[in-house]
C-alpha cells in the first residue's frame, strides 16, 4: 500500500499528475523495488565531484517546478543521497514517511516543517535532523524560493 488513493496513482500514469521523490519512494517500495528503479545509475567509480555550475539536476517531470539537484553518487551501493532542492513561494512538498533519517539545512527562504504533526519553521542558515518514520511534509512560507540541502538515508536515489 503506498498511501495514495488509486485515483492519484492513476494520475500518475497517465501523466496528469507530478509525484514527489517521496511518492516515487512509496511507489517503489509497494512494488518491492527500490526508487533508484526509475533514474539511470552511473558507473561506480568510488569518486563523485560535483561542481558549480554544471549540477546534475533532477526533475520528476518537465512541467515539475520542484527541482533537485543530486550531489552524491547515485546507485545500488550508495548509502546515502545528498541533494539541494529548489521549492517555490505556496508549494507544499510531500506528506509522507518512509525508513530512515533525514537532515535539512535551509540555505534560502523560509520553509515549515511538520514532523508527526508538530511544526518548526527553519530560516536560512537552520538545520533539522529527525527520523523520516513519522509523516512530514515541508510548506514554503517565505515570499521567494526556499534551497535546502538534505541528507537522506538510506540513500533514495
Amino acid at each position: 500500500d503506498t498511501g495514495y488513493t488509486e485515483g492519484y496513482l492513476s494520475q500518475i500514469e497517465t501523466g496528469e499528475a507530478t509525484p514527489s521523490l517521496a511518492a516515487l519512494a512509496a511507489i517503489a517500495a509497494s512494488l518491492g523495488t527500490e526508487i533508484t528503479a526509475f533514474f539511470p545509475l552511473e558507473a561506480p567509480s568510488g569518486v563523485r565531484v560535483s561542481r558549480a555550475g554544471d549540477p546534475d539536476k533532477l526533475r520528476i517531470a518537465p512541467n515539475s517546478r520542484e527541482e533537485y539537484v543530486a550531489l552524491s553518487a547515485r546507485g545500488a551501493n550508495a548509502s546515502f543521497t545528498a541533494l539541494i532542492s529548489r521549492y517555490y513561494p505556496g508549494d507544499s512538498v510531500g506528506r509522507y514517511s518512509q525508513f530512515g533519517e533525514r537532515f535539512a539545512l535551509v540555505l534560502d527562504g523560509q520553509a515549515r516543517f511538520k514532523i508527526d504533526r508538530q511544526e518548526r519553521l527553519l530560516e536560512p542558515g537552520d538545520c533539522i535532523h529527525y527520523t523520516s518514520h513519522p509523516e512530514d511534509s515541508v510548506d514554503v512560507v517565505s515570499h521567494s524560493p526556499a534551497e535546502i540541502l538534505w541528507l537522506v538515508l538510506p540513500a533514495m536515489i
